[in-house]
């Protein structure tokens, strides 16, 4: 049984209180299009653009994220299924954030990013993203036209990862520069199914944060879980807001590694 869960289209407002750049608005985590079709296992995480530092408040008009995924599930010994990816997504909205933009053609790297009209974001799967990340989008009524090279390092995590997860001692991590490169934060997800429904646990660290632990009690709540049905991701990434036109937009890269693990 091939197992790709299915990931729910979220927006709400939410901080993130442990993973802020200094003196920068509050980001959201990452988050996964509803019609992605990798073995993307991470919780369906929200979308939130409109952000908080301190008493000031940010209306962002766009989320733009180049993604790079490598995920491994296992359905059964000897079968396995490996996916890996990168993409391109964005965002737009207006300053109510329940009105979703048009922002014409959207291109990453030269590729032309799909606007499928049933789906609010914009969406690429062929780009290379090794090297930077070069938006182009051609703006529209309301979105003005934006030219930006995110360039530098992609984010990576070259770190420990169990392929067993367990609830009586928890779950240990090394976040510093020789584990964790070119990312601000890094994201700790478990997925699990219970009862064909999908149920998660995510906890975000500092990158250069050291020596971490998670206790066993933090996710308590999700089902012991054979190798087929649950997933560990690690998920470094950084951000940068910029603005264009008067109006701020936040442009992300995020790595996500994923692997099949067992719930004990």
């Amino acid at each position: 049984m091939n197992y790709r869960y299915s990931i729910a289209f979220i927006v709400s407002l939410m901080m993130v209180l442990s993973c802020q750049k200094q003196s920068d608005p509050s980001i959201p985590p990452p988050f996964y299009p509803p019609n992605d079709t990798t073995l993307h296992t991470a919780s369906p995480l929200p979308i939130v653009l409109d952000v908080t530092n301190g008493t000031s408040l940010y209306n962002t008009w766009g989320r733009i994220i180049a993604l790079m995924s490598d995920s491994t599930t296992v359905l059964s010994p000897g079968d396995t299924i490996n996916s890996s990816g990168q993409y391109g997504i964005a965002l737009f909205v207006d300053s109510s954030i329940t009105t979703y933009l048009n922002a014409g053609t959207v291109w990453l790297n030269s590729d032309s990013l799909l606007h499928p009209t049933q789906y609010p974001f914009y969406k690429g799967g062929t780009v290379q993203l090794q090297y930077g990340a070069n938006w182009v989008i051609q703006g529209s009524a309301s979105v003005p036209a934006i030219s930006y090279n995110y360039s530098g390092g992609f984010p990576s995590y070259t770190g420990t990862f169990p392929y067993a997860v367990y609830k009586d001692s928890g779950l240990h991590f090394t976040f510093n520069s020789t584990t964790v490169s070119n990312a601000d934060s890094v994201y700790v997800v478990i997925t699990a199914l219970d009862s064909n429904n999908t149920v998660s646990y995510r906890q975000c660290f500092g990158a250069n944060q050291g020596n971490v632990s998670i206790t066993g009690s933090s996710y308590n709540y999700l089902p012991v879980s054979s190798i087929s049905q649950a997933h560990l991701t690690i998920i470094p990434f950084k951000y940068t807001p910029q603005a264009f036109g008067n109006k701020k937009f936040v442009f992300v890269k995020q790595a996500e590694i994923s692997h099949s693990v067992t719930i004990q």
